[in-house]
């Protein structure tokens, strides 16, 4: 093995070092989006749930 077979194997190293940095980042992302989404799906679900008040019941009832 010569010098310039030890660069590129340390090139390739780098290389695979950082695609798995990205990759991790990658899910990170995802990770954090399915997160917002269900927080968001439970906000929903709650809003749904609640009652409605009588103030905006009574502006909604039309005699």
């Amino acid at each position: 093995m010569d010098a310039s077979d030890a660069d590129d194997e340390a090139a390739v190293a780098l290389a695979a070092a950082v695609l798995a940095d990205v990759a991790a980042f990658v899910s990170d992302v995802f990770a954090a989006a399915a997160d917002a989404a269900a927080a968001f799906s439970d906000a929903a679900a709650a809003v749904a749930d609640a009652p409605a008040s009588p103030a905006l019941e009574a502006a909604c009832v039309s005699d």
